[in-house]
């Protein structure tokens, strides 16, 4: 897998950790990365980096009443993007039950239907 992917990966594991510590119990993570998302949902266990923080991601099934790993095109998730150049800038913010304002616009955006 690329960089890209292990990043995509690392993130992951990142949010899969802090729903749980704040107790989430049903989750729909989804990520523009195909390759990750195909990985976790065939439970796939590479020797490599890689597959260490997928193991990671999998073993999180347990502390969710439901988890689903979705792919989703990278123009339908731009507020991903957003809040990770944000992220760059500003490492101390956590928004939960609420949108952070450097966003809303762009998320309104990733909420319209796709007509494609």
């Amino acid at each position: 897998m690329s960089d890209s992917e292990v990043a995509e990966a690392l993130v992951m594991q990142k949010g899969l950790e802090f729903a749980k510590e704040i107790s989430f119990m049903n989750l729909i993570a989804e990520s523009d990365a195909s390759n990750v998302v195909l990985a976790l949902n065939a439970y796939q266990q590479s020797p490599n980096y890689v597959g260490s923080i997928v193991r990671d991601c999998i073993s999180f099934k347990g502390s969710f009443c439901s988890l689903n790993f979705l792919h989703v095109r990278r123009e339908a998730n731009q507020t991903a993007h957003y809040l990770a150049k944000y992220a760059l800038k500003s490492l101390d913010c956590i928004w939960v039950e609420e949108t952070p304002p450097c966003i809303s616009a762009v998320l309104t955006f990733d909420l319209l239907p796709d007509f494609h």
